[in-house]
């Protein structure tokens, strides 16, 4: 899976598993609260898929709305990671 931001590519082919699922919360992305902060989490996930700090994902996400991008464009990815198999798995009831 590709995520592009400002004509940087970030090859991101992690299985989503428990363990990644805890390093997306240790980069501050809440699942239960991308409903309410879109903002917030889609820098999270910025973090998380990028590896930069908290500041530098922020400089990155404003450059992309300089250029014209918007935080869809995020959040679709950040969409794309939560129909995973993983999620799916863990939302099933038996």
């Amino acid at each position: 899976m590709l995520f592009k931001l400002n004509n940087k590519e970030y090859d991101f082919n992690k299985e989503i598993t428990f363990r990644e699922l805890l390093k997306m919360e240790k980069c501050g992305v809440a699942l239960t609260k991308i409903e309410n902060e879109p903002i917030n989490q889609a820098t999270s996930m910025v973090c998380y898929v990028t590896g930069l700090s908290k500041e530098k994902a922020i400089k990155e996400i404003e450059e992309h709305y300089a250029n014209g991008g918007s935080i869809s464009d995020i959040l679709d990815f950040l969409n794309i990671l939560l129909e995973s198999n993983f999620f799916k798995k863990v939302g099933a009831k038996k």
